[in-house]
C-alpha cells in the first residue's frame, strides 16, 4: 500500500501541474493536493472506508485514521493510473478532487488544527521576548494496548485552553488544538474569518447552497419512495 500511495501522490501532482493556473498561491494548491486531511476527507465523502479490508475479525465498522484514509485514496489513484492511464486519473481528479479544493482552502482544511493553533499563538508574542508556543500534556490513558483512548490537554502561557480525546496521542492533540481554536479568543482567527467572508462572500454563499441542496436530495428521494 505504501508504494501505491507514493505512486498515487505523484499522479495527483502530475494532474495538478497539467491543470490551468488557478487564483491563489500555487504552493497552497500543491499542498492541498497531497495533504492528508484533504485526501482523507475526499476518501470519506466517496465512501472508500467501506471497501477497506482490515484485520478486525468482528467485521464491525472501524474508524480509520486520517493517514490511513489518505493512503487509501492515493492507492486507489495509483491503481487507476496503473490499470488505465493518466487520462483516467485526470478525469477522477477533475470530478472528485479539484472541485473541493476551493472549499478546502477557504475553510483552511489543508491546515491541521495544531499548525493553526501554533500560528495563532505566535501572533500573540510579546515584543522583544521569546514567543510562547502551545504545550501538550497527556492527562489520561485508558483501555487495553490494542484499543487505548488518550486524553490530552493543551496549555498556552500556563493556561489550559483546550482538551481532546483520541485513539492515539496525535489525534488527541489534534482534538485539543481544535477545542482551543473554538474556545480561546485569538484575534487572528476572527480577522481571517472576516477577511474570507468579505473577499469570498459569493463563493461561500454558493458552497453553502450546494451543501444544503445535497443534504436535501436524500430526504426528497426517501419521500418519493414512500
Amino acid at each position: 500500500m505504501r508504494r501505491l500511495s507514493s505512486c498515487g501522490s505523484r499522479a495527483q501532482l502530475l494532474c495538478g501541474m497539467r491543470d490551468p493556473p488557478r487564483p491563489g498561491p500555487e504552493p497552497l494548491l500543491r499542498s492541498s493536493l497531497v495533504n492528508n486531511r484533504t485526501q482523507a476527507k475526499v476518501a470519506e465523502e466517496l465512501g472508500m472506508q467501506e471497501y477497506a479490508i482490515t484485520n478486525d475479525k468482528t467485521k464491525r465498522p472501524v474508524a480509520l485514521r486520517t493517514k490511513t484514509l489518505a493512503d487509501l485514496l492515493e492507492s486507489f489513484i495509483a491503481a487507476l493510473y496503473i490499470d488505465k492511464d493518466l487520462e483516467y486519473v485526470h478525469t477522477f481528479m477533475n470530478v472528485c478532487f479539484f472541485p473541493r479544493l476551493k472549499e478546502f482552502i477557504l475553510n483552511q482544511d489543508w491546515n491541521d488544527p495544531k499548525s493553526q493553533l501554533q500560528q495563532c499563538c505566535l501572533t500573540l508574542r510579546t515584543e522583544g521576548k521569546e514567543p510562547d508556543i502551545p504545550l501538550y500534556k497527556t492527562l489520561q490513558t485508558v483501555g487495553p494496548s490494542h484499543a487505548r483512548t488518550y486524553t490530552v490537554a493543551v496549555y498556552f502561557k500556563g493556561e489550559r485552553i483546550g482538551c481532546g480525546k483520541g485513539p492515539s496521542i496525535q489525534q488527541a492533540e489534534m482534538g485539543a488544538a481544535m477545542d482551543a481554536l473554538e474556545k480561546y479568543n485569538f484575534p487572528q482567527m476572527a480577522h481571517q474569518k472576516r477577511f474570507i467572508e468579505r473577499k469570498y462572500r459569493q463563493e461561500l454563499k454558493e458552497m453553502r447552497w450546494e451543501r444544503e441542496h445535497q443534504e436535501k436530495e436524500p430526504d426528497e428521494t426517501e419521500d418519493i419512495k414512500k
